[in-house]
């Protein structure tokens, strides 16, 4: 090969190389911001459309609880998301950006007042989710209004209040809380968590949860009462 056609080899390797590396950060920057959010509707499904607004055509829905993978939260209330591997649009006031459910695909184990228990979800009851544990089972649910606990035809307790922020308070049972923190770090015999929820409550209580983890620990008057100890998989 003469010298000009080596040239003009590395040249031409080089305009494909600045045309390609732009294409490349691009979308390396679109998989950074793309989030999860989960769909948050007291009844029925979510409609998702082909545009950000009423007037495009509904392209599908998504049930209560469903992740989804936003990639942008427009101005206008819309977010941008992945259905079947394409973009859509549903409304944002219907899509939390977070969630505190216990991990279905993991096996938790607490110890509460010195007794370890076992807890793992077995499927479904109704719209609840049901966990068995050492003496039996319970169910748990998370809508826009918050995240709940409780026993099949039997009370129900919200563990946490949405939108989640620092001040939120709500009475339960006669029991007032309040969240103190949202973006705490906590080490319990089962790991290091982060994006811990806080809640201070009247009985002299304090809880913590993590994301997409659930309840860790709960303390009454600096003593620990039950704190997560051991999360595997299946």
């Amino acid at each position: 090969m003469s010298k000009i056609g080596g040239f003009k080899s590395l040249l031409a390797f080089i305009l494909v190389l600045a045309i390609a590396l732009p294409f490349s950060v691009t979308t390396s920057q679109a998989a950074v911001t793309a989030k999860t959010g989960w769909v948050s509707i007291d009844s029925g499904a979510l409609t998702v459309r082909s545009g950000p607004g009423t007037n495009y055509q509904k392209v599908g829905s998504l049930k209560n609880n469903t992740a989804v993978t936003v990639y942008s939260q427009l101005k206008n209330g819309w977010s941008q998301i992945n259905y079947n591997n394409k973009k859509a649009y549903v409304s944002s006031q219907y899509v939390r950006m977070y969630s505190f459910l216990m991990d279905k695909t993991k096996i938790y184990t607490y110890k509460t007042e010195g007794s370890y228990y076992k807890t793992q979800y077995v499927g479904k009851y109704r719209d609840w989710d049901k966990w068995v544990d050492n003496e039996g089972f319970y169910i748990t649910k998370e809508d826009s209004k918050g995240l709940y606990t409780g026993w099949p035809n039997a009370a129900f307790f919200t563990d946490l209040a949405y939108p989640l922020k620092v001040g939120m308070e709500w009475t339960d049972w006669e029991v007032k809380n309040k969240i103190i923190a949202i973006n705490g770090t906590l080490k319990t015999p089962a790991g290091t968590f982060k994006n811990v929820v806080t809640v201070k409550s009247s009985d002299g209580y304090t809880t913590y949860f993590a994301q997409n983890v659930g309840f860790l620990k709960a303390v009454s008057n600096g003593v620990t009462m039950s704190e997560l100890t051991s999360l595997i998989k299946k």
